[in-house]
């Protein structure tokens, strides 16, 4: 009978032990070997992660060992799997998921990984696979001026992989594959689009509606601990509340709009995520070298450089403040940059920045 293992949602390590036969010891050209795989516990926990974490049953989470190109060995609960697979030397996949996660759903975070290991003969292989959260929620909350003006209606929350209706009443978070999701307003009459949110893998966006007065205020918080990167905000839903236009800082473009609109001038928004660019790569850790460029991502966790914007600090008097050798504490930062939307080190980009806000 197999143990039940409860570990804490802020990460889940898998271990994954690739052991030749004891008996007899092969040698190194043997083309057999036992492949075993079993949760390991986490470290690293702090008592503010503990507190937070939801327990998962590991025996529950969906285990996939497939050879690159080849067979499926395992695709199954992991509480159910085979304690050994003998295997030959090759390229393995293993797959580890809290849950199946394709379309919008209501309280349904999905924590995973994968990695590919190498098995060759008489050799021990081992890897861990550290399951975080890799899809992203949007939570809702509706202030007593947004329930007045619009209570006879309910959100509808549109992303690529399909739609949530999101009442005025409803408190669970709302989950979704990584991308953009349109929020829209709907009544009886029409859907009225209100705003576009991009998500990206591990955040989990708090949302604060009200309704539009005659000085919008809008207030920006993040709060980061091991399990996701919280985004809180308050959002004016009205007449007032700016179009996604780029000629002013409160209706910046988001990184991917900016992409879109190359050649035009225009405000845009994003995190500081990194630097020393060059045509094939970024660096996305202090300590930095080049003063004269930075990379921002709609996401403070971007690490793919084909997901960054790139952003040239030519003028002094922009560069002197915001470049990392100098000011490393910017790293992670959200920024907002006003210059001539272009290609810059193959990437689309920012040149002739002359306007910024932290």
């Amino acid at each position: 009978m197999k143990t039940r293992t409860l570990l804490p949602a802020s990460a889940f390590v898998l271990l994954a032990l690739a052991t030749t036969f004891c008996t007899p010891a092969p040698t190194p050209s043997s083309s057999r070997a036992i492949l075993r795989i079993a949760f390991a516990e986490p470290v690293g926990q702090t008592p503010l992660a503990a507190t937070r974490a939801a327990a998962y049953d590991t025996n529950s989470f969906i285990l996939t060992v497939a050879q690159s190109g080849g067979d499926t060995l395992y695709n199954g609960a992991y509480g159910a799997r085979p304690d050994a697979f003998e295997v030959s030397n090759g390229t393995y996949e293993i797959t580890a998921l809290s849950r199946r996660f394709t379309a919008p759903e209501f309280d349904a975070p999905q924590y995973g990984d994968r990695q590919m290991i190498v098995i060759q003969g008489g050799q021990d292989t081992q890897v861990s696979l550290c399951c975080k959260l890799i899809n992203a929620s949007i939570q809702f909350t509706f202030a007593e001026s947004f329930t007045k003006k619009y209570g006879n209606g309910y959100l509808l929350l549109q992303s690529a992989s399909g739609e949530l209706i999101y009442g005025l009443q409803e408190k669970r978070e709302s989950w979704f594959l990584p991308g953009n999701v349109m929020v829209l307003y709907h009544d009886r009459e029409a859907d009225t689009p209100l705003f576009n949110r991009v998500l990206s893998a591990g955040e989990r966006h708090r949302l604060t509606l009200n309704a539009s007065s005659d000085q919008a205020a809008a207030g920006f918080s993040i709060e980061v601990d091991t399990t996701s990167v919280t985004i809180a905000e308050s959002i004016v839903v009205g007449p007032s509340y700016p179009a996604c236009n780029g000629l002013t800082k409160e209706s910046a473009y988001d990184v991917a709009t900016a992409a879109q609109h190359l050649g035009d001038t225009a405000w845009v928004w994003g995190y500081i995520v990194g630097g020393d660019l060059t045509t094939s790569g970024i660096k996305f850790e202090a300590p930095f070298e080049k003063s004269s460029n930075l990379a921002i991502a709609a996401s403070a966790l971007e690490k793919e450089r084909s997901k960054c914007f790139s952003v040239e600090l030519s003028r002094a008097a922009i560069r002197t403040p915001l470049n990392l050798v100098d000011h490393p504490e910017n790293l992670g930062r959200k920024i907002y940059l006003r210059g001539l939307l272009s290609t810059y080190f193959s990437l689309p980009g920012l040149k002739s920045v002359s306007d910024y806000a932290l």
